[in-house]
C-alpha cells in the first residue's frame, strides 16, 4: 500500500489509545473569556469523546451537507472586545482561534460528528506519514487549494508560514512545532525567522505540493501538532510583519473586506476557496458581521431579544451571564437556541513565582481563596466543577486529587498560620485582573477573602483587550492573576509543559506562573519521550502532584461552555476547542 495513504504505526497506536480515554480538547492561552458568567444550575461533567486519525478518504471534501442548511444571509458575532490577534501565528486564545476557521487553513483539522473527533487533512490529502517512527513527516497538498486573490496555495508558503512564527517580532502562538523542528525550548537560539535572508533546513518542499519535516526526535503526535494554527500558509510578498495581525491574506472560506479596530469587521466570501477541498467547512451564510464593546450582559440581552439583525447574531465566547440564566433555563424558546457543552479548560488563579518565592505565602493563597464564593458571582455550579488538579478530565492521565485539603469556601484560620510559618505574616499581594464590570465584583471578594487571611492587596484592573499581553510579560509586576489552559490535543503533554516549564517562559507565553524547576522539566522531556501514551499519562499524573507540592497556582474551575444564540440561525454547537463554532452555521 501506497505508505501516503496510511498513518504510521506509531500513530494508529496513539490514537487508538487517545479514542479511549479522552475528550475533546483545544488549548487557548487563556481558556476561553475572563469575562464570562454561566447559568444558575448543575454543570454536566466533561464529556468523554472519542478522538481518531482519519484515513485518507475522510479527508476528501466537501463538507457533509447538514440538514435543513442553506446558503445565503448574514451572520453577526458579538464580542466584548476586538481579537487582540489574527496573524495565525500569533493566534492562541480560544476565540481568536474561531475566528480563524472562517479565514485561515491547516495541514490538518478536526471533524466532528456527534462525540466523535476525527483528525484529518485540511490543507493536506491526509494526515502524514511518517516512515521512521515520527521523525520525518510528509505531507502532500491537495489540488485546487487558493488564496482570497485566486493564486494557488504552496508547500512553500506552509514552510514561509512555520518559519515566520519563530521572529522575535511574531509573539504569543503555540511553540510545539518550532521547539520539535529545532529539538529545543528556546527555539529562537537556533533560528530566528526569514526576515534576515535565513530557511529553516529542517523544513523541505521539493515541489509545490509537498512538504517534508525532519525532526531530532520522534514525534509520533505531529499530525495534531500541524493542525495548530502555525502551519497555516502565509505567501512570503503577503507578509506584513506586525501588521499581519490586523489583515491576514485569508486561505479559508472568507476574507477580510472590512475592519475598524475594537468597533466592527466584515467577512466576506472568498470566492476563490473550492469546497471539494475542504471537508470540515460549510461556509453557509455569504457574510459575517463582527462588531465589538458591549459588555456581556448586553450582549445576552440582544440576544434574547432577537431583533433586527440580532436574530442572526451568535457569540463566540460570552456565555450565558448569572442575569438571565434563569430566564434562559426556563423559557423553552430561549433554552432550544443554546449550545452548551464541557469544554477542555481548567481555569486557574496564578501566582506570580518571580515574585512569591516563598512557599508557605502561595500555599496560603490557596487556603484563602473564596472559590465558591468566586464562582457564584461567575454563575454558579454550571461555570463549572472545582478544580484541585493542573489538568482537566479530559486529558489522558487525569487522575483526581486534593493537595490543598482545603474547603471551596476557604480556610482563613490555616491561611494565616501559613503566613505566619513563612515569617511574613502581611505580605502585600498585587492582584490584576479584567476591567469589566464582572471582575470588578469579583476583585471585591478576593480582595476581602485575602485580607481577612492578613495579605495586604493592592488590586491592579487590566484593559481587556490586551489583558493576556499584560499578564504574559516576564517581568509583568503583578502576584495574582487569572488564566486558563486547554490541552491543544487529548494529552498531558500539552499540559504541564505548556503551563509549568520554566524553559518555555517568554513574554507572550503561555507559562503565566513563571514557574520553573528544572528538575520538572527534565522529567517532561523524560515522560513526552515515552512511545506508551497510557504509561505516560501516568507518569504525567505523578509529575503533577509533584508540580502541585509547591503550589504553583490555585486551580479554580474545570469550565464549561453555554451560549445563546439568535432564533434565525441554524447549526450553532461548541466546537473542539471550547468556543462556539461558526463553521456549520447558517441563516434560516
Amino acid at each position: 500500500m501506497n505508505p501516503r495513504r496510511r498513518p504510521t504505526r506509531l500513530t494508529r497506536t496513539a490514537l487508538a489509545t487517545l479514542a479511549l480515554a479522552l475528550g475533546a480538547a483545544a488549548c487557548s492561552g487563556g481558556g476561553g473569556s475572563p469575562d464570562s458568567g454561566g447559568p444558575a444550575k448543575g454543570a454536566p461533567k466533561a464529556q468523554v469523546r472519542a478522538v481518531s486519525i482519519g484515513a485518507a478518504a475522510e479527508s476528501k471534501g466537501p463538507a457533509k451537507e447538514l440538514p435543513g442548511a442553506k446558503p445565503g444571509g448574514t451572520a453577526t458575532v458579538l464580542e466584548r472586545a476586538d481579537f487582540n490577534h489574527l496573524d495565525p501565528a500569533r493566534v492562541y486564545v480560544s476565540h481568536e482561534q474561531t475566528a480563524e476557521l472562517l479565514i485561515s487553513r491547516q495541514l490538518t483539522t478536526y471533524k466532528q460528528e456527534g462525540d466523535h473527533t476525527t483528525l484529518v487533512g485540511d490543507l493536506a490529502t491526509d494526515t502524514g506519514t511518517s516512515p521512521d517512527g515520527g521523525k520525518t513527516w510528509t505531507f502532500t497538498l491537495k489540488d485546487g487549494l487558493k488564496y482570497e486573490d485566486g493564486s494557488p496555495i504552496t508547500a512553500q508558503d506552509v514552510k514561509y508560514g512555520i518559519e515566520r512564527s519563530f521572529a522575535k517580532e511574531i509573539t504569543g502562538g503555540p511553540t510545539w512545532i518550532q521547539e520539535w523542528l529545532v529539538g529545543n525550548a528556546d527555539f529562537r537560539s537556533a533560528y530566528d525567522g526569514p526576515y534576515g535572508g535565513r530557511e529553516l533546513d529542517a523544513i523541505k518542499t521539493p515541489d509545490a505540493r509537498t512538504i517534508t519535516f525532519a525532526l531530532p526526535a520522534p514525534r509520533g503526535d505531529f499530525p495534531f501538532a500541524v493542525a495548530m494554527h502555525t502551519s497555516t500558509p502565509v505567501p512570503r510578498a503577503k507578509d506584513t510583519k506586525l501588521e499581519y495581525d490586523k489583515h491576514p491574506f485569508s486561505s479559508g472560506p472568507y476574507k477580510i473586506s472590512a475592519r475598524e479596530i475594537d468597533k466592527s469587521m466584515t467577512m466576506v466570501r472568498n470566492e476563490h476557496w473550492d469546497p471539494n477541498t475542504d471537508v470540515v467547512r460549510h461556509a453557509y451564510p455569504d457574510q459575517w458581521k463582527f462588531e465589538f464593546g458591549a459588555s456581556n450582559q448586553q450582549i445576552n440581552e440582544r440576544l434574547i431579544a432577537a431583533n433586527g439583525g440580532d436574530r442572526t447574531a451568535m457569540t463566540f465566547r460570552v456565555a450565558v451571564g448569572r442575569e438571565v440564566a434563569q430566564q434562559v433555563l426556563t423559557t423553552p424558546d430561549l433554552k432550544a437556541r443554546t449550545a452548551d457543552a464541557a469544554t477542555p479548560y481548567t481555569e486557574y488563579f496564578e501566582i506570580n513565582n518571580r515574585r512569591q518565592t516563598n512557599p508557605k505565602v502561595r500555599q496560603a493563597l490557596i487556603a484563602a481563596f473564596p472559590k465558591e464564593q468566586v464562582r457564584q458571582i461567575m454563575g454558579g455550579p454550571a461555570y463549572g466543577e472545582f478544580a484541585t488538579t493542573l489538568m482537566g478530565p479530559t486529558v489522558l492521565g487525569f487522575e483526581p486529587f486534593d493537595l490543598a485539603g482545603v474547603p471551596n469556601t476557604g480556610d482563613i484560620a490555616k491561611a494565616k498560620q501559613l503566613l505566619a510559618e513563612s515569617g511574613t505574616p502581611n505580605p502585600t499581594i498585587v492582584y490584576a485582573y479584567n476591567q469589566t464590570p464582572l471582575w470588578e465584583q469579583v476583585s471585591v471578594t478576593i480582595v476581602q477573602a485575602l485580607q481577612q487571611a492578613g495579605f495586604k492587596v493592592v488590586p491592579q484592573p487590566i484593559n481587556d483587550k490586551s489583558y493576556y499581553t499584560e499578564i504574559g510579560r516576564v517581568d509583568n509586576k503583578y502576584d495574582l492573576y487569572w488564566a486558563g489552559w486547554g490541552a491543544d490535543w487529548p494529552s498531558a503533554a500539552t499540559v504541564l509543559p505548556a503551563k509549568f516549564d520554566g524553559r518555555k517562559i517568554i513574554d507572550d507565553g503561555s507559562v503565566y506562573s513563571l514557574y520553573n524547576n528544572p528538575a520538572m522539566s527534565t522529567e517532561m522531556d523524560r515522560i513526552t519521550a515515552m512511545s506508551d501514551v497510557v504509561a505516560a499519562g501516568k507518569e504525567w499524573s505523578n509529575l503533577e502532584k509533584k508540580i502541585m507540592a509547591e503550589s504553583p497556582v490555585v486551580p479554580f474551575v474545570y469550565r464549561r461552555q453555554l451560549t445563546l444564540y439568535g432564533p434565525g440561525l441554524g447549526g450553532v454547537r461548541v466546537g473542539f476547542i471550547g468556543s462556539t463554532y461558526p463553521i456549520d452555521v447558517w441563516v434560516k
